[in-house]
This record gives structure tokens, C-alpha cells and sequence, in this order.
């Protein structure tokens, strides 16, 4: 039985690596990290984002993560992220369930609850994105060639 001859696949698709290959000259590569500057627009007056964006950003920098194109995804993880910490606030100073006016004085649950889980929600796809969740750094490479490899990986 003699060989099969090249895999005769479309243009528009591409072959998977061998296991262990890494992909050279891909984007990710090719584009060197570095931490973004803050967006246009950033709430400078904001005191809150001021310091997350401090103690988030170097952090996501020296793990390599960030490029300067990121500033405007940093900025919408940490915009999810108060406002998920607002409702939380909001919802544990107050009551589970708070008074509904508008149906005969009525309870309804608070809707400060809803708001925290669609923001926490929001703000955990960006952290993915950014390499920000256990799964993702799990994922990571090591920086150190020597390092033994990631089991988990």
C-alpha cells in the first residue's frame, strides 16, 4: 500500500498544527505587548475607575496580556465591573424585596439583585477575554522556556 500524496484541502481553510507547534507569525505574536494608555473619554474625575484601571492594568501588563489597542476593552470591563459592585452595595444596604407603587403597594424583588448578576455577568466575558479568569491562565503559556509545562493546559 503506497502513500496517500498531500491532503487536498480547500483554500479557504487551513490545517490544524501538530501538537506542540506553536503558531508562528500569528497575530498574537507579532503584535508586542504593552500597557495601554487610557481611552479618550476615560472619566478622569472618577475616582474609582482611576484606581481600578491603576491596579488592574499594570498587572494584566507584566503578565503580557494587554496591547495598546486594549484600552477601550479595559475600560468596559472596569465600567461592568462598579456597576456590578453598586447594585451588590445597593442590594446589601437594603431589603430582598422593596415596595411596588405602581401594582397596589405590593412587594416585587429588588431589582438591584438582577442588576448585580447581569453585570457580574458582563464584566467575567471581558475578564475572559483579557486572561483574567482561572481557565485562562491555566491556558497560558510559561514565560520560562525551562518551566515545566502545564499539565493542565
Amino acid at each position: 500500500m503506497g502513500s496517500r500524496g498531500p491532503l487536498k484541502i480547500p483554500k479557504h481553510l487551513q490545517a490544524v498544527p501538530e501538537p506542540g507547534a506553536t503558531a508562528a507569525g500569528s497575530m498574537a505574536e507579532r503584535v508586542a505587548p504593552s500597557a495601554p494608555d487610557r481611552p479618550p473619554g476615560f472619566p478622569v474625575d472618577d475616582r474609582e475607575m482611576c484606581e481600578l484601571w491603576d491596579a488592574m492594568v499594570p498587572e494584566l501588563d507584566r503578565a503580557g496580556l494587554l496591547t495598546r489597542a486594549d484600552g477601550p476593552t479595559v475600560e468596559l470591563a472596569l465600567r461592568h465591573f462598579l456597576a456590578a459592585r453598586q447594585a451588590g452595595n445597593a442590594l446589601q444596604e437594603g431589603e430582598v424585596v422593596v415596595g411596588d407603587a405602581a401594582h397596589g403597594h405590593s412587594v416585587k424583588k429588588n431589582p438591584a439583585g438582577a442588576e448585580m448578576r447581569s453585570q457580574s455577568q458582563l464584566f467575567l466575558e471581558y475578564a475572559k477575554q483579557l486572561g483574567m479568569s482561572f481557565a485562562a491562565r491555566a491556558r497560558m503559556p510559561a514565560a520560562d522556556e525551562a518551566a515545566e509545562a502545564n499539565p493542565f493546559a
